[in-house]
């Protein structure tokens, strides 16, 4: 049964985006593919850009969802290794939205993006103020974290590497990025 409305145009754009990325969701594709009419789309989210930033703001919390029970798992290295695994099972588990969170960062909302981290950027500056981390300004928090996560589920989702095969290698240069110095 298809889905109705503004799940059926969020559906639709997610699809599309996973099957000939950001330049294949127009407005023509998306009422056909979900069933809805022009005015629909633009009456639920005022324009194509408008679809895409709800539709990022959406993709970006359901990772986040994924990656916050990590921070209860133990002490500082277990939680950081925990996070990375949990973003590479993430994007393994959901092609389709990791594929989209890549190529649409521009369409991002900072204030909604920065209160769905806000959990875990908290985490990580209680953990560096108590020098279990290293200090590592928040703004830069996700390239430096996740930039080895970040690069292998990129190379996954082109088909040139199983995630299942980097995850120890991940985990160990995840944790030596924050590891306290000393």
């Amino acid at each position: 049964m298809r889905s109705t409305g503004r799940r059926a145009v969020l559906d639709a754009a997610l699809a599309l985006v996973d099957e000939g990325g950001l330049d294949a969701v127009t407005i023509s594709a998306l009422t056909a593919r979900s069933g809805v009419s022009n005015g629909s789309v633009y009456h639920h989210f005022g324009s194509r850009a408008g679809l895409l930033t709800v539709l990022y703001g959406e993709s970006f919390a359901h990772c986040v969802a994924a990656l916050a029970p990590a921070l209860e798992v133990g002490g500082p290295e277990e939680v950081v290794r925990e996070v990375a695994a949990r973003y590479l099972r993430w994007v393994a588990e959901h092609p389709g939205r990791a594929r989209f969170l890549y190529a649409a960062p521009a369409t991002a909302d900072p204030a909604v993006k920065a209160e769905v981290f806000e959990p875990v950027a908290r985490w990580f500056a209680q953990r560096m103020a108590a020098g279990e981390l290293r200090e590592i300004p928040l703004w830069a928090l996700d390239a430096v974290v996740m930039g080895p996560a970040h690069e292998c589920a990129r190379r996954h989702l082109m088909g040139v590497l199983d995630l299942t095969r980097a995850a120890d290698l991940v985990g160990d240069a995840v944790w030596a990025a924050v590891a306290p110095v000393g």
